[in-house]
């Protein structure tokens, strides 16, 4: 059983997920409703009423599977959530922490390459990033990457 893998951070970029997962298979796009993307270093989804994230959709195997886990430090760094519709099972992975911080260059160039790879509005991308600048603390979470337009004062 084929399991469709829902990806919002690096592993939207084909070449990426290319190495990581070589049986995955790029399926489409969707926006997955009633939540929000953020970043803590790295990329998250949060549960938010009224809000969307645009997803790249993967078909999966176990193996792949697998190899996100590892990828992901599940269970450690990340969970796991599940949908079902109808005889498809979705699966996204949710971060395990709290808080805001901007992520490093090189991460979001991969984000950056994937929302093009799967044809995805930047939109999402920098109202995240913007969010995740007003809200990051300097408290030692946020010493990543913010660009300028983005910055609050």
């Amino acid at each position: 059983m084929k399991t469709i893998y829902l990806a919002y951070g690096s592993n939207l970029d084909m070449g990426q997920m290319a190495t990581r997962c070589p049986k995955a298979k790029a399926i489409g796009a969707m926006l997955l409703p009633d939540w929000r993307l953020i970043f803590r270093g790295v990329a998250d989804i949060i549960p938010a009423k009224g809000a969307f994230v645009p997803v790249g959709l993967w078909e999966i195997t176990e193996d792949c599977e697998k190899s996100l886990d590892r990828y992901e430090g599940f269970p450690n760094l990340y969970g796991k959530q599940y949908w079902k519709k109808g005889k498809k099972t979705y699966m996204a992975y949710t971060m395990n922490r709290d808080g805001f911080a901007a992520p490093n260059p090189m991460y979001l160039a991969g984000i950056f390459q994937g929302y093009e790879d799967f044809s995805l509005d930047r939109h999402y991308l920098q109202e995240a990033l913007a969010m995740t600048a007003l809200y990051a603390s300097d408290e030692g979470e946020n010493l990543g990457y913010v660009p300028k337009r983005l910055r609050t004062q």
